[in-house]
């Protein structure tokens, strides 16, 4: 099990999250023709923010990557990391989670980029700024009820 995180330009301001999970699915198709282990064509600041983090939770692939006699002996496991022009998808060891967190919050302000917590169904943009993208359907029933409930003053 992994938890993931993704970074992005924060010039890809979402203002709902209709627009942002439109952007999020088709750019997590991972369908252009990139090396997505390449930081290089990122924007500057996201390639900033990588070569922060890939020396503290380093890649598992990429020329960063650990050697196999390397691997699992820092500070936290390697991760992950699918790399975007306009953003930066990392899978980090579950075990890892709680102090990954802190740490990509914190370079993402310092690097000036933006944070989507997928966990939490949140960007948090460098200037405080948080768009909720809880993508969670009711099912019918339950729309239903809440519907009847406001028609009804329940």
């Amino acid at each position: 099990m992994s938890y993931d995180l993704m970074v992005l330009d924060k010039r890809k301001r979402f203002s709902n999250k209709r627009d942002f999970l439109s952007w999020y699915d088709t750019i997590t198709e991972w369908a252009d023709d990139i090396d997505y282990d390449d930081y290089r064509h990122a924007t500057p600041s996201l390639q900033n923010w990588f070569m922060a983090i890939k020396d503290i939770v380093p890649p598992l692939n990429g020329e960063f990557a650990s050697s196999d006699g390397d691997l699992g002996n820092g500070e936290y496991q390697e991760a992950d990391y699918a790399i975007a022009t306009e953003a930066i998808y990392v899978a980090f060891a579950w075990s890892d989670a709680e102090k990954v967190y802190i740490l990509s919050e914190r370079l993402a302000k310092q690097y000036d980029v933006a944070l989507f917590d997928i966990c939490s169904n949140r960007v948090i943009y460098p200037d405080g700024f948080i768009l909720n993208v809880d993508n969670t359907q009711e099912d019918a029933f339950t729309a239903f009820m809440k519907r009847l409930k406001k028609l009804f003053h329940w």
